[in-house]
This record gives C-alpha cells, structure tokens and sequence, in this order.
C-alpha cells in the first residue's frame, strides 16, 4: 500500500488548504492529513458536507482513500472532533476523537467521542486514532483485534513532544504487529506559546521509524504487507490479548 502523509501548515479554511495538497499529491493509496489542519473552529452540519466534498475531489485526483485530518464539528449541540474517510464517491465512514486533550484545554469545549473509524483501502484494513487518543493503548488494541494492519493518527503535536510521540508510535506498532502513521501540522504556535515543528512519521510492525522532519510537504510510504504477518507470526501478541486469560492479584498493604 502506498501510503501518504501529508504534513501541512494551519490554513485559514478547506479551500485553501485543498488547492496546497492538488499541487503536490502523488497517486496514492491512502493520503493522511494532520488534526485541524484548517483551525480549530468548529463546522456546523453544511459546512462539513462542504468539507467532505472538497475531500472527495482530493480522493478522485489522488486516486485513493482521503483520511481527512480531524476537525471540529457541531452536532446536537454538542462538538466533537471528527476524522471523515473519503473516497471519490463522497463520505465512506467517520472516526471521532474518544479523549480530548485536558493538557491543551480541548475537553473544556470538545465532547468524548463514542466511535473509531475502521476501513478498507486497496485490501488492507486501515484504523485511526486521532491525536491523544494514540496514549490510550486500549484504544489501538482494539482497533488491532478488529483486524486493523495500520493504525493511521491525525495529531497536532508541540515540538517539545516530537521525540515522545515518535517513541510511542513505535510502541503501539510493535507491540500490536501494526503499522503506525502520524501525520503531524508544522509551522504555528500553541496558544502557551509552543510551537508546532511537524514530526510526521511511519512505525513499522517490526521496530523501524521513519521521520518525515519538519518542513511542510507530501511525504511517501510504501507499506509491505509481509512486515505485518512476520510480526504475527513470530510475537503472536494479539493472539494472546484475545485469549486473555482472567488475572489475579496478589496485594500486600491495600
């Protein structure tokens, strides 16, 4: 699978940061955009049709499945941040962000999500997690058991964390016989005053990282689907989480 990571500034609106990703997509099987690559203000209903149509003429000229970054997005009165699936024939399916971030105050204006997106993309089954919900390894694990061979992550991350996610996406790749892809922003500042440097990267099932630095740009994987069955067959990890057995403890002073 020809995966693509697309590592963006923050633009102003969709239009916008479509017409940067049309001048420099390759064909692909999988493009992957950053968490609110477009801001951080929430879409009503309308608006994120809108949204979801530019995708799917980014989907149609890439020639794959669009994971559209995650966005805010109003329903029922409530926000939720939501990763929309495209393909060039319009929405397939929707992830949501389960745990907003407390450190960065998004919980005190984004509800929790109740659902993970789970597709299909030229055979391979493809989960997302969106941003921090890659620290709850009950979160991956599930998408593992549910037949997930890459785990993709949409995420705005500051750069004083690049070092630290890296390392956390080759955790939950090994130790879920997984792929795991982050596609980072770069080149805007928190509202603490960090800054975010990109940090994109690829984890292999097996140990390996590759990092994308941090200009903005298109960034190209080819994924070897023998990675993720060596890794399989020689760990056996999630054969054994789906046969856990019920554990005990032994306590001293509770």
């Amino acid at each position: 699978m020809r995966l693509v990571l697309a590592q963006t500034p923050r633009f102003n609106s969709y239009v916008e940061g479509v017409k940067w990703l049309l001048g420099k997509l390759p064909r692909g099987d999988v493009l992957v955009l950053p968490e609110y690559w477009i801001g951080t203000a929430p879409m009503d209903g309308g608006e994120f049709r809108r949204y979801v149509e530019a995708l799917a003429e980014v989907a149609a000229a890439f020639g794959g499945v669009v994971a559209g970054g995650a966005v805010a997005v109003e329903r029922g009165g409530a926000v939720k941040n939501v990763c929309p699936v495209v393909g060039r024939e319009g929405l397939l399916t929707w992830g949501e962000k389960i745990f907003p971030s407390a450190a960065t105050g998004e919980r005190g204006w984004v509800s929790r999500g109740s659902r993970l997106a789970l597709f299909k993309a030229v055979g391979w089954s493809v989960g997302c997690l969106v941003c921090v919900d890659l620290l709850y390894p009950e979160l991956a694990r599930r998408l593992a058991l549910s037949g997930a061979e890459v785990i993709v992550n949409p995420a705005s991350v500051s750069a004083d964390r690049r070092g630290l996610w890296a390392s956390l996406g080759v955790v939950r790749a090994f130790e879920n016989s997984v792929y795991v892809a982050a596609a980072l922003g770069t080149g805007y500042g928190y509202v603490d005053g960090r800054k975010a440097e990109g940090g994109s990267y690829v984890a292999t099932p097996n140990g390996l990282l590759t990092e994308f630095g941090s200009e903005p740009g298109v960034y190209v994987a080819d994924l070897d689907r023998e990675e993720v069955a060596y890794a399989r067959r020689r760990r056996r990890y999630l054969e054994d989480a789906a046969s856990m057995p019920e554990v005990s403890l032994n306590t001293y002073g509770f």
